[in-house]
This record gives C-alpha cells, structure tokens and sequence, in this order.
C-alpha cells in the first residue's frame, strides 16, 4: 500500500508537466476542487447512507462567504475558515429539523434547502450580488507569496484534496466511522446498541458542510468570481452521481467517480450535438452494470 501510494504521489506531482495545455490543467483543478466536495459528501451519503442534495448549497454558502469576507479586508487563510464555520453551522439549521427524516424524505427536505439557498444567493443582492455575483476577489497568498497561474494553484489545491482524502480515510477507522457505517447498515439495530443516529448523522452531514465550504473558498479564490449558477440542485445531482458512480463509502470510489465525470465531458466534447445523450447514456450504463460503483 506504501509503494503504490508513493507512485500515486509521484504520478500527481509530474502531472501538469505532461499536460501542456493550460485548459485541460484548469478541467484537473476544478476537478480537485469538485473532489474535495465529493469526499465531504461521502460521509454523509458513504458513510451513513443518508441520501443529501444540499452539498451544492453548502458549496455555495462557503463560496459567498469567503468572497465576501475577503472583499471585506480579510486575508484567505481567516476568511476560509470562518466560512466553513459558518457552512457547519447551517448545516446544523438544516439537520436539526431533518435528520429525525428517513430515506426519501430526507432528499426531499434537502433540496428544498438547496432551492432555498440558491433563491437567497440570486435576490440577496446587498451581500451576494445577485445574479451578477460578486467579482474581484483576491487570490491566495502563500508565505508571502500570492499564487499565480494554473500550475501554482494545481499544487495548492492537490494539497488541500489530499488532505481531505487522508482524514476521510482516518475518520472511516475511528469510533466515529465505525458508528456511521451501523447506522448505514442498518439504522435500527444501531439504536439499539447504542448509537445516537441522530446526532451522528448530525456529525456526517456537518463534516459534508465543511468539506463543501473549504472547496467553496478555495474556487472563489481561484477564479476571482463568484456568482449562483454553479451551486443548483443540478449541481448537487451531479455530485451525488459522481460519488454513485465512484462507489459509495469509499474515499478512493470519490475519487473514481469525479475523475469520470470531469473527464467523460471533455472527452466526448468532439461529438458536437451527441455530446450529451452519450455522456448520459455511458452514465446509464455504469450504473446498470456496476450498481456498487466502478471502485
């Protein structure tokens, strides 16, 4: 497991080297980013198998924030992380009321809250911008250094991912993990023995928030632009597909599943207007023959 790691590590690190053009490094840095959002679905989806389509707003809400918290004054490495605060805490608004919810009805509630959430952010105008969003916004500065170009960010966000990746897997072996994959597996003996569903389903679905609200700042200071297309309910259906596709409670099934999706795109691109009805049908056909994910 070691050896492959590392040449996992190699592989990443001489990865821009070999890809040249400067598009298809910008498609990998959204995709890390979409990454990050994806493991932080996994707990919530993978781990307690709750289903969720609020991850999109929860992206959003970090988005905003950070935006608006550094065009305040505020450096990255302050404003970020009182984002993911705040993206935390309205998960709890969310969970409160919903978690006592099952199967679909919990999807339900969690996309009248991603609705909810993208209505704020179009009429909000005063703080989000509206429909215009917010520009401007500056860009990370690393040891006095500001980051500058596709490569310089790939780097950044790589190490973010990364990061996300290892505590997901370490979470997955603690008390904490072994109590959301009873409850995944089944939520009423978990009861019984013991387990406070409710409250780690409040846990799962805090730490999906945060996941989300970290790649939220890291995207608004990557692009320098914020604005509410990008954090729809179909936006969450996406990420909820990536993670079906991946396998679902597994960090390396996340992975599986966004690096697909992000690439089955552009690949397909060259098709002009059978674009999308193959990239929906290969979506089709992954799911009907590997039900359990291409992990």
């Amino acid at each position: 497991r070691l050896v492959g790691l590392a040449l996992a590590a190699v592989a990443l690190l001489v990865l821009p080297h070999f890809l040249g053009d400067s598009y298809v490094l910008q498609v990998v840095n959204f995709g890390l980013i979409a990454l990050i959002v994806v493991v932080g679905l996994n707990y919530i989806t993978g781990y307690c198998g709750q289903i969720n389509f609020a991850q999109a707003a929860f992206y959003g809400i970090g988005a905003y924030a950070t935006a608006f918290l550094m065009l305040k004054g505020l450096s990255f490495w302050i404003a970020m992380p009182l984002a993911a605060t705040v993206t935390g805490l309205c998960s709890m608004v969310l969970g409160i009321p919903t978690l006592r919810l099952r199967a679909f009805y919990l999807a339900m509630a969690t996309i009248g809250f991603s609705e909810i959430v993208q209505l704020v952010l179009i009429h909000w105008e005063p703080v989000t911008g509206g429909t215009s969003g917010l520009r401007g916004i500056p860009g990370v500065s690393l040891f006095g250094f500001a980051l500058q170009g596709q490569l310089q960010y790939y780097y950044f966000l790589l190490a973010w991912a990364a990061f996300g990746l290892w505590l997901a897997v370490r979470v997955r072996s603690t008390q904490l993990g072994r109590s959301m994959l009873a409850l995944r597996d089944t939520e009423i003996a978990a009861e019984v023995a013991g387990v406070n569903t409710t409250r780690i389903k409040s846990i799962a679905l805090a730490l999906s928030a945060i996941y989300a609200g970290v790649a939220g700042g890291l995207y608004v200071c990557y692009i320098g632009y914020v604005s509410p297309d990008g954090f729809s309910t179909g936006q969450a259906i996406l990420y909820y597909t990536m993670l079906i596709i991946g396998g679902t409670g597994s960090a390396i099934g996340a992975v599986v599943g966004t690096i697909t999706l992000t690439a089955l795109p552009e690949l397909l691109r060259f098709l002009r207007e059978w674009y999308m009805v193959l990239y929906g049908l290969g979506v089709i056909v992954i799911i009907a023959l590997l039900p359990e994910g291409l992990a």
